[in-house]
């Protein structure tokens, strides 16, 4: 975000007093001066609210909530570091203040990978911070802990709190697909879109479900209302082109896949399904070149070589398919087994 951030200094010669020194009508002057930092915040008008807010802790500098949304301010400026330091104080000063937790989380998810983010989350809901998207947040830590069924129980815990949080269904949705509750998924995912229906990474994730559950069409008309949404999300082209091709309509899956590839060159998923497409038409020579290219780019990218494989054993090349499942099964995949076992057998 850019915004400018204003640093507030103490004069050389101000004077803090710590809130056991306050009186009675400075505690009032103190509270009434956070409500109004709080009142701008909610108005957007951060420069005021940081101004009030410091003006707070001049008065009181052991007042913690004043730290806790000074702290929030920094977030929106991207003044991380200042951010920490603000929220850390508060913390400090009250350790039941389970708001500050929650920030602090917000700030390090997805960038410790220590599992700090997850402590945080957890002290902020037991220290009576229960809002929908501290339940959220928690529950986004558990799906990457794959502790699933406690991820489904916390976005189910928002959810009751905050009944059109449609973030939240999409991600418990996306939990209850890995889980294998296709028809759980696919309720949450039409739910998401009930609350907000200019939402199209759950219109296209809702179609990669219809196509595990075999209807095609249903999932074709969701990628395409994705795409009318988003033009630019490649994975819905992607996706589209791989229902395309189930329903037999190999000129309109390779249309879709070369707009993929197009659009998001260092996407070899898609390189892979026009393969697929191009063995379909018996257009061998073709597959084979294009899954070379994308392996030479992909080196790591198990599926390339597991379908090169494939694509090889068809040519006869047995000795070249082999050599492909084994450089899947180096690189980590189960799936190379299966295919192995035709070469151990020759």
């Amino acid at each position: 975000m850019n915004k400018t951030i204003v640093i507030f200094l103490l004069g050389i010669f101000s004077v803090q007093a710590v809130s056991g020194q306050l009186s009675f009508t400075q505690k009032r002057q103190r509270d009434k001066t956070l409500n109004e930092g709080i009142s701008l915040i909610l108005k957007g008008n951060y420069e005021m609210a940081s101004a009030k807010l410091t003006e707070c802790i001049e008065m009181d500098s052991t007042f913690a909530p004043a730290y806790m949304q000074r702290g929030r301010i920094l977030i929106e400026w991207g003044a991380i570091s200042d951010a920490l330091a603000d929220l850390d104080r508060a913390i400090r000063l009250d350790p039941g203040l389970g708001e500050a937790y929650f920030y602090k989380g917000y700030l390090l998810y997805g960038e410790d990978s220590t599992g700090t983010d997850a402590v945080l989350f957890e002290k902020a809901i037991q220290n009576g911070f229960q809002d929908p998207w501290a339940y959220y947040f928690r529950g986004l830590v558990k799906m990457r802990e794959g502790r699933f069924g406690m991820a489904v129980n916390d976005f189910s815990e928002a959810i009751d709190r905050k009944v059109d949080f449609a973030l939240a269904y999409h991600e418990r949705a996306g939990v209850r697909r890995r889980m294998g509750d296709l028809q759980g998924a696919l309720f949450d995912y039409r739910t998401a879109l009930d609350y907000q229906p200019h939402y199209p990474n759950a219109l296209n994730n809702m179609g990669s479900v219809k196509i595990l559950l075999g209807d095609y069409e249903g999932a074709i008309a969701d990628f395409t209302t994705a795409l009318s949404q988003d033009p630019g999300l490649y994975i819905a082209l992607n996706n589209r082109g791989y229902a395309r091709y189930f329903l037999g309509d190999l000129e309109g899956a390779i249309q879709d896949l070369d707009a993929a590839i197009t659009m998001q060159s260092d996407f070899p998923i898609a390189r892979l399904n026009k393969s697929s497409v191009l063995v379909k038409q018996n257009q061998i020579e073709p597959a084979l070149s294009l899954l070379g290219s994308a392996i030479e780019e992909h080196p790591d990218e198990t599926l390339l070589y597991l379908n090169r494989g494939l694509v090889r054993e068809l040519t006869g090349d047995l000795d070249g398919a082999c050599e492909d499942w084994h450089m899947a099964k180096e690189l980590g995949s189960e799936k190379a087994d299966e295919y192995l076992m035709e070469c151990n057998n020759n």
